[in-house]
């Protein structure tokens, strides 16, 4: 016959075990973001319409084209039908940046 399990005795409280985090109390849940407002103009894009976003100081260009890609696909997946975007890397006026067309 097998000892009883401990681990879901009532009676036997597990012993602590020793972690290397440290355990807070009372410390406030951040505000949802996802539902916050786009800083981007994506609603106001009829097809055909582009934008430039400037690359920002100290940004990365794939990191700042997946920022933008990740922002517009989510806005447009919430139309009806689905709005699409086109992203690309761009040099405009001597300023690098990723220049934004709604194509559908």
């Amino acid at each position: 016959m097998r000892p009883p399990d401990r681990i879901h005795d009532p009676v036997h409280k597990p012993e602590p075990e020793e972690s290397s985090f440290k355990i807070d109390t009372n410390v406030p849940l951040p505000e949802d973001m996802r539902n916050r407002a786009s800083k981007y103009p994506w609603g106001m894009m009829e097809v055909g319409y582009s934008l430039f976003i400037p690359m920002e100081e100290g940004d990365d260009s794939k990191r700042m084209k997946n920022r933008i890609s990740q922002s517009c696909r989510n806005f447009g997946k919430k139309q009806d039908p689905e709005w699409k975007y086109t992203l690309r890397y761009r040099l405009e006026d001597e300023v690098s940046g990723v220049r934004v067309w709604r194509s559908e």
